[in-house]
């Protein structure tokens, strides 16, 4: 299945929350372990540390596989004067969909910030739903934008600005594209930007799905700030769905 000197390519967790991608090439193979090297946009040979998880993603129709096999760095040796990484034998481990709200795509000018700094980062987006965000930059995003931070991020939309306070859920770096795309959960925003949103999801044909059918009677997406003004919070949304979920972001 996975044939000395083909190159796949691989997703790489190099820490919990921060995902990259490259292309590997399987060099060698020793019983059931499998030599790779490792190549991104940055680096020939990449190496990576022991414990690292790999998933080959590729559903090129070349290949005989279509799914997500998984694999873990043993260690490395050299092979033909390059290090290679020693991972244990691919396992195929299902696909799991995390997408309960639909999304589309939005490719506008957007920045972001920490709660509390002044200081905006100018980034585009890639998509977005009633819950979430995919944001994506060409450069390194700032070292203190990180996986379970609050960041504010402001949309320039057709329908107006769109503010909301969020939770960074995911950080990708695809070393392949040489970007980095940032998945975020709407958790906070004020009257006018949720008109805002729900007018744009309108505009992107998201009104008649049936996670924005239902809009709260206070006129807000989610009713966020109604118990704060002694209004009844609809949670209709929340109920219908079981939770908000962030974008899916995988890159392409």
């Amino acid at each position: 299945m996975f044939q000395k000197g083909k190159a796949y390519k691989v997703k790489v967790e190099a820490s919990p929350g921060e995902v990259g991608f490259g292309r590997a090439t399987i060099v060698d193979k020793i019983g059931e372990k499998i030599l790779v090297q490792l190549k991104t946009s940055r680096e020939a040979n990449k190496v990576l540390p022991k414990g690292t998880r790999l998933w080959f993603v590729n559903e090129s129709s070349e290949n005989s596989f279509n799914g997500m096999w998984a694999t873990s760095v043993l260690g490395a040796q050299l092979f033909s004067g390059r290090t290679a990484l020693i991972c244990s034998a691919p396992r195929l481990e299902a696909l799991l969909q995390r997408r309960r709200t639909p999304r589309a795509s939005l490719d506008v000018n957007a920045s972001i910030r920490l709660e509390g700094d002044k200081s905006n980062f100018h980034i585009r987006t890639q998509d977005i739903s009633s819950s979430g965000i995919a944001l994506v930059s060409q450069i390194d995003l700032p070292a203190n934008i990180d996986v379970g931070k609050n960041i504010v991020v402001n949309i320039e939309a057709k329908t107006g600005r769109i503010q909301t306070t969020c939770r960074v859920i995911r950080i990708e770096k695809n070393w392949l594209a040489n970007k980095t795309v940032l998945g975020v959960e709407m958790i906070d925003m004020d009257d006018d930007s949720s008109e805002n949103l729900m007018n744009l999801l309108k505009l992107l044909g998201l009104d008649d799905k049936p996670e924005v059918e239902k809009q709260p009677t206070t006129g807000k997406l989610f009713g966020w700030k109604g118990e704060q003004r002694g209004e009844k919070e609809d949670r209709s949304f929340i109920k219908k769905t079981g939770e908000i979920s962030p974008p899916d972001v995988e890159p392409s």
